[in-house]
């Protein structure tokens, strides 16, 4: 079957070349044969390719030395062929651009294999760039730093969401970002233009809770000297935010849920409902589910505030965020102090993508906000991170239990795969597995991290 993949097989060995290109055809690949360098540059120049398969050694120069400039053209589209089996020469040409490389003689299954992937990669870089480029031409969740897939879906749910007059429930751990969620939301929602009233539903007396949400008339209370209007009269015709939802008091929710259910608040000692016109947002870090069945949140609230549900997987379940996070506080740190450091050195990036953040993105930004007030210049070594990033051990953050082996095993490959630069062709030389063993085992695990996060 005819897959319309367009391929440029460069490759001076008349025999081999007519060979390959008699495999590919007759899997589905429409092939175009160069002898030499000069007949492949003509041939790219008038002519557009889905993949290039480049010979290294050639009549007319080095492969090697035109790499760079095929890959500038072809990013992440060149498979390499060398016949010296060489590590230094499959990394070199990695570093030049290539996407990957086949040992010759070529072994059929294998080519396919690696074309095939090269494919399915660029496919979903292109599926991963459309959708970061959709969600960051929407006001609001431009805020948001990120690199992995897991956060671009989040915010990609949280950007239909936005669009509806739904409530919303915003769940995650302390530090997540979940008011940086919940102000996108209401940024990007018909209701933009108008307040957004955040309440941190912790922070408030149980004595004054009620006054506090729904205002007060004049000699309600003791001091109560005039009228207040309360947080949801103030967020008529837009937004509030519940922030930490859980924590309010079980006779507080009972009115909670009337204003919900009815769009009418009455003040306190006031005598009429008001209406108004709220699209209400809840945040909590709590399992409210597990606090309906302890009898300390109310079942009929619970599901009345989880019309819609974003979750806000923590900073250990997306380690490729850490680093770019670490940069941007790095940034922003450097405007306001005098003394500017360059950047994160690769072995404290190690560091960094290893600990596991309790804190979250909250705690990433004030650890590196603390290292560029300390006056630091220059490059941010593992000398200057706290000791707990030093020390730091998964295994800490599973309660003191000893880790299984399948954990050991997954945290062994995610740091090898981070100090290549997440370069699978290269960890998997690292770990003595092929490459095709290591992209199942982490797509298996991501398969497990993305369930643990959405159940």
């Amino acid at each position: 079957m005819k897959t319309g993949k367009r391929i440029l097989l460069i490759e001076d060995d008349e025999p081999l070349r007519e060979s390959i290109r008699c495999f590919l055809e007759q899997n589905g690949f429409l092939t175009v044969e160069s002898g030499c360098l000069a007949d492949a540059r003509r041939r790219l120049e008038r002519d557009v390719f889905d993949l290039l398969l480049l010979d290294l050694t050639l009549p007319d120069g080095d492969g090697m030395d035109v790499l760079e400039w095929f890959a500038a053209q072809y990013p992440h589209r060149i498979v390499v062929l060398t016949g010296t089996g060489s590590i230094d020469t499959a990394v070199l040409a990695m570093k030049k651009g290539a996407h990957d490389f086949l040992q010759k003689p070529i072994n059929p299954e294998m080519l396919l294999i690696t074309l095939q992937r090269a494919l399915a990669f660029l496919q979903t870089r292109d599926e991963f760039r459309d959708l970061k480029r959709e969600i960051g031409d929407a006001a609001g969740f431009d805020k948001f730093i990120f690199r992995s897939r897991v956060m671009a879906e989040v915010i990609g749910t949280a950007r239909q969401y936005a669009a509806t007059p739904h409530t919303i429930l915003i769940c995650g751990e302390t530090g997540t970002g979940k008011e940086l969620m919940a102000q996108a939301i209401h940024h990007c929602s018909s209701r933009g233009s108008q307040p957004l009233i955040s309440v941190n539903c912790a922070s408030i007396p149980e004595n004054l809770a009620e006054s506090e949400l729904f205002g007060f008339k004049k000699g309600a209370f003791t001091g109560a000297y005039a009228d207040s209007p309360g947080k949801f009269l103030l967020a008529d015709r837009g937004t509030i935010l519940l922030d930490e939802i859980g924590e309010l008091p079980l006779n507080i929710q009972a009115k909670l849920l009337r204003v919900l259910e009815e769009s009418v608040i009455t003040p306190l000692k006031g005598r009429k409902p008001l209406p108004v016109n709220i699209r209400v947002l809840a945040a909590t870090n709590k399992d409210l589910e597990e606090e309906v069945q302890q009898k300390r949140f109310r079942a009929d609230l619970y599901y009345r505030i989880d019309e819609l549900k974003i979750l806000i997987p923590p900073l250990r379940a997306r380690r490729e965020d850490i680093v770019p996070l670490a940069e941007h506080f790095l940034g922003i740190a450097n405007l306001v102090n005098p003394r500017r450091i360059t950047g994160i050195s690769g072995s404290a990036r190690r560091l960094l993508t290893r600990y596991d953040w309790p804190g979250n993105v909250r705690e990433l930004k004030n650890t590196i906000f603390k290292i560029s007030a300390a006056g630091l210049t220059g490059e941010i070594g593992p000398e200057h991170l706290p000791l707990k990033l030093l020390h730091s051990r998964r295994g800490h953050a599973r309660g003191g239990r000893q880790p299984s082996l399948a954990e050991v095993s997954r945290d062994h490959m995610q740091d090898v795969l981070s100090q290549c630069g997440y370069k699978y062709a290269q960890a998997a030389k690292i770990l003595g597995i092929s490459r095709t063993s290591l992209y199942r085992k982490m797509s298996e695990l991501e398969a497990k991290n993305k369930k643990k996060t959405v159940s």
